[in-house]
């Protein structure tokens, strides 16, 4: 259903939320106790919004219950607000 370059790396309080990566990768990812975006195919990008909205369709399509939307990947936070805003709208 969702299209996820994975790994994909949910906390453990995030369990029962949907995962919507949002961005690929850490736009950091020099941290030296972090090697969780290492790999090369986890390089930082932020994901298209048209593929947001194709993904989230499909989320609403299948029916099922979403009560928590988790924005991950390793630095979700780094898109404006204005970006976050009409992902998940």
């Amino acid at each position: 259903m969702l299209n996820y370059i994975e790994p994909v790396f949910r906390p453990p309080s995030e369990w029962k939320s949907l995962i919507l990566q949002v961005t690929n990768g850490c736009s950091h990812n020099q941290c030296t106790f972090c090697d969780m975006y290492t790999q090369p195919q986890k390089k930082f990008r932020p994901k298209k919004l048209e593929e947001l909205e194709q993904e989230l369709q499909q989320v609403a399509e299948s029916g099922a219950r979403v009560h928590r939307v988790f924005l991950a990947d390793g630095d979700a936070m780094t898109l404006p607000f204005r970006r976050l805003k009409a992902s998940v709208s």
